[in-house]
């Protein structure tokens, strides 16, 4: 709105300016010569601020246009370390789970994966057991796959 406002002082002004100087002028060559120069003026005059509209005008669309960007990068990061997050509390709650059922692992990787409408399922469970607990697995992957919907992929280290 600033830029249409610019074009319209600088119109008003430079008219006025042209018809104050053509009132001083003589008839002649001279007058035609000045009117010639003033007409050039005013042309100038109205380019340059509508010029500088239109650039301001650009720049605004550029500007909402890397903000959306923004906006949809801060909401992928968000996403991401929610996932992360929600993953180190699953792989929490399963450790204690085992644990309460005498089970000790040496470590575990819950994956999970982004679906259609912001929904976040487990893609696999990958637990990591000592030789010892092998008699175990049976018993593990039941009860990981009564709590988390998902047969685990068990392995001994």
């Amino acid at each position: 709105m600033s830029g249409l406002f610019t074009v319209v002082v600088v119109m008003c002004a430079s008219a006025l300016i042209c018809s104050l100087v053509q009132t001083f002028v003589t008839d002649g060559s001279t007058k035609k010569i000045i009117s010639l120069v003033l007409g050039a003026f005013i042309i100038c005059c109205m380019v340059v601020p509508v010029k500088n509209a239109v650039s301001s005008f650009n720049t605004d669309i550029e500007e909402k246009q890397n903000s959306v960007k923004e906006i949809s990068t801060d909401d992928e990061a968000y996403s991401n370390a929610v996932i992360k997050q929600t993953e180190i509390n699953l792989e929490t709650a399963l450790k204690n789970l085992l644990l309460q059922n005498n089970i000790t692992i040496k470590s575990c990787d819950i994956i999970l994966s982004r679906v259609e409408n912001n929904g976040i399922i487990i893609a696999s469970i990958s637990i990591y057991i000592d030789k010892e607990f092998v008699r175990y697995t049976n018993l593990v992957s039941s009860i990981v796959y009564d709590n988390f919907g998902i047969t685990p992929n068990i392995m001994t280290e």
